[in-house]
């Protein structure tokens, strides 16, 4: 489907909106407007990263959506955002996209061109107010995977509560490192986009400073979910070593008192202390005594908890 949203005469800007053409629809515009074959081809590829390239007086330009609704069962760059080709051409701006895009709709019911004036607005402040939304759509997911590092990390740390699991952990830094790699490749395309003469613009200049904060933003959330993983590893780690430390405490307690009633356990005819009467207590008081001496060295060592460090 092919939407003319804007179309000014003078120095306005004409904007065209193309939604899952159809071949005879992108062939028709493409020979409209002169777009050269091989990026329309492009322009409906799923796979593309952000990129520009530069032809004679036209740009083609490819720029990637978070999705409303990302694949939840990967978390590559094709499952998590769609793209948007954009043609500029003199003062003619033309958007392809597989699918209708909500950037789209409210860049168009915000009434952008009407808040610039369509006599004013220039291709280069149309591209920003889109590439502006584009660059939006990530905030969200950002947030989201912020809030969820912070959860893990508290249940981390909470008693007798289950950790969370790497496979979660794992799948937010995959998500953010997807993002931070298309952040920096988008900036790229908004640094080529723009000439030289026009990057000190107070309008590239807020468009750069938001992909950049985008960058950093994933870049941070990487860094806290490896080092998230590293601290689940090692916590689950002090665990196992800790039911390791009762087990041989267990072990220290009972490994003589096992000696002493398997020596007087053996079918033995002459064993002087068994005819005795104070036999068994003996052998009792014998392991209470054993059991005391182990707890305080144990606790003069500091080898238990709350126990005072050896000086």
């Amino acid at each position: 489907m092919i939407r003319i949203v804007q179309q000014a005469s003078g120095t306005g800007v004409t904007w065209i909106d193309v939604t899952g053409p159809t071949p005879e629809e992108l062939a028709a515009v493409a020979e409209e407007y002169g777009l050269h074959p091989v990026y329309v081809e492009d322009s409906l590829d799923p796979w593309h990263l952000p990129k520009f390239e530069r032809i004679g007086d036209s740009s083609f330009l490819i720029l990637r959506v978070f999705g409303e609704r990302p694949e939840r069962t990967g978390n590559t760059v094709q499952d998590m955002t769609r793209k948007i080709a954009v043609f500029l051409r003199g003062d003619v701006v033309i958007t392809i996209h597989r699918a209708p895009q909500p950037v789209c709709e409210l860049l168009e019911r915000e009434h952008a061109l009407e808040h610039h004036g369509a006599e004013r607005c220039t291709p280069a402040c149309l591209l920003t107010s889109l590439a502006r939304g584009i660059l939006d759509t990530y905030d969200r997911p950002l947030e989201d995977a912020e809030d969820r590092l912070n959860d893990f990390e508290s249940e981390l740390f909470t008693p007798r509560r289950r950790s969370p699991a790497l496979a979660d952990i794992h799948e937010i830094k995959r998500t953010v490192g997807t993002i931070r790699r298309l952040m920096w490749l988008s900036l790229q395309v908004i640094q080529k986009t723009f000439p030289p003469g026009e990057r000190s613009a107070p309008l590239f200049q807020d468009l750069r400073d938001s992909a950049e904060g985008y960058h950093f933003h994933a870049d941070q959330l990487l860094e806290e979910a490896q080092t998230l993983i590293n601290m689940n590893l090692a916590v689950a780690s002090h665990r196992t070593n800790e039911v390791m430390r009762v087990l041989t405490v267990f072990s220290a307690f009972f490994l003589p008192l096992t000696f002493l009633v398997g020596v007087y356990g053996m079918n033995f005819r002459y064993m002087p202390e068994l005819e005795r009467r104070w036999g068994y207590p003996m052998a009792l008081a014998a392991m209470a005594a054993i059991s005391l001496a182990i707890f305080l060295w144990f606790r003069h060592r500091g080898w238990l908890a709350g126990s005072p460090e050896e000086d």
